[in-house]
């Protein structure tokens, strides 16, 4: 059986472990990133180096990103001196695994069409330790004939693959997604100040609670870190902050009152301004924290 060859562009948190995963799986790989520990990484379990997205991109029958913001995304595929979208050949796929606005990802799907170039936007979740187990969701937008013959190097990275719709709908169904995840956040960070406060014991009351009617992935995964004072990032607040962002963007293009969501971002904003935006999402501990008077 002969693999296309795969690119992936960004190798952070989430992308080192996906592109491995790839690479494990009999794909050829090529790879790109900024940073030059997960590039070597890879290379030495067989990946291959490109120096720029289009060397790349030109290279490959499937291109990956994974990248923080629209502004990176923008450049990577579009706009940059050494863009991958433009090198790309004919009846190849490319594939946004961030989480990007539905509007670029529109944009990008757009131009890659008039060039019969299959974009797709799937976005994941299940976090870093999804990301290193390969049991990740992932969320796909775009054409279905495109997502059928990327659907295999999907199932590298994902226990579970869901074919949403149209260019976009990857980017919106990950936005439901932040909203569980930033409110569920707040729900169990606020659950653990109570108990905090009347003096029960927190693993106690995180294992207590995750095998209830309170029981949750964060619960039961965040939770653990907050008992263990562990802030460090499985998630980073600095990115959950610009998904919200995003989503505050749509919700409000739709009269969509989403008031948790937006109180949630608040409170976040806390962290960003005391320089603490690459602590994990659980640090949220820490706003309530201080407004209750601990330091």
């Amino acid at each position: 059986m002969s693999f296309p060859t795969v690119g992936f562009i960004g190798l952070g948190i989430m992308g080192r472990p996906m592109a491995r995963h790839i690479l494990q799986a009999g794909y050829p790989l090529i790879v790109h990133s900024r940073s030059r520990t997960p590039i070597d990484a890879l290379v030495a379990l067989g990946a291959r180096e490109a120096h720029t997205p289009a060397e790349l991109a030109s290279q490959c029958e499937i291109v990956i990103t994974c990248l923080p913001d629209d502004e990176t995304v923008r450049r990577v595929w579009l706009t940059g001196e050494n863009a991958a979208l433009p090198a790309m050949s004919s009846n190849t796929i490319a594939i946004d695994m961030g989480t990007t606005s539905p509007c670029l990802v529109r944009e990008l799907a757009e131009y890659a069409r008039a060039r019969t170039i299959a974009f797709l936007d799937a976005p994941v979740t299940g976090g870093q330790w999804g990301a290193e187990s390969g049991a990740l969701t992932i969320m796909v937008g775009g054409e279905r004939d495109a997502y059928e013959r990327a659907l295999p190097v999907f199932q590298t990275m994902g226990k579970k693959v869901v074919y949403v719709g149209e260019s976009g709908k990857g980017q919106l169904m990950k936005l439901a997604n932040q909203i569980a995840v930033a409110v569920g956040m707040l729900a169990v960070s606020e659950a653990l100040l109570f108990a905090e406060h009347a003096g029960l014991d927190l693993n106690l009351t995180v294992e207590t609670l995750s095998s209830g009617a309170a029981g949750s992935w964060a619960m039961e995964n965040l939770g653990k870190r907050i008992t263990q004072g562990d802030l460090q990032p499985g998630f980073m607040v600095k990115l959950l902050q610009k998904d919200l962002q995003i989503l505050l963007n749509e919700a409000r293009s739709t009269a969509t009152p989403l008031l948790g969501s937006a109180l949630v971002h608040q409170l976040y904003c806390h962290l960003e301004r005391s320089g603490e935006e690459k602590l994990g999402t659980q640090a949220l501990i820490q706003v309530l924290r201080r407004l209750s008077g601990q330091k």
